[in-house]
């Protein structure tokens, strides 16, 4: 999906058929900030270009979740048009697709392919987990004292 038809997108959801509510401009910005919303997400859309002509093209991001850039940025004219109930639908929406992408990604269900080389981006997300070294160290479990001395 090209910018046009995503501010196209954007007017229809914020209701703006005459195109005299919002400026293009923050239309366009907002798109922009929801890819580097998602770049912060997921770190492997990182070389995912912003959208500054008409013509640009939606890169790295699979087909089924461009709409993900709409969503923000209509939550975001909303917010600046104090619309916040509005605002927040769009924004939850936005925010529950997105965590399910990073989830679908992290599976393996999706394949994200570099435009350029044609080949897949590397999906490999590091895991964060807490490791135990507090009860489980270097020591065998036979080093630990069975009991108090002396006693039996």
């Amino acid at each position: 999906m090209d910018l046009k038809s995503l501010v196209a997108k954007v007017r229809r959801h914020a209701r703006d058929f005459n195109e005299t509510i919002f400026r293009k401009e923050d239309i366009v910005d907002f798109i922009n900030e929801a890819i580097d919303r998602i770049i912060q997400v997921i770190p492997q859309l990182q070389n995912m270009s912003y959208l500054l002509h008409d013509d640009d093209v939606v890169g790295l991001l699979p087909r089924e979740y461009v709409h993900l850039l709409a969503n923000y940025s209509v939550a975001r004219l909303f917010s600046q048009d104090e619309r916040h109930y509005e605002a927040t639908t769009f924004m939850n929406e936005f925010e529950v697709k997105l965590a399910e992408f990073q989830e679908r990604l992290s599976n393996g269900e999706i394949e994200i392919i570099d435009p350029v080389t044609g080949e897949p981006i590397d999906n490999n997300i590091p895991v964060d987990y807490v490791k135990n070294d507090y009860f489980f160290n270097r020591r065998s479990l036979n080093d630990i004292d069975k009991g108090v001395e002396g006693v039996e």
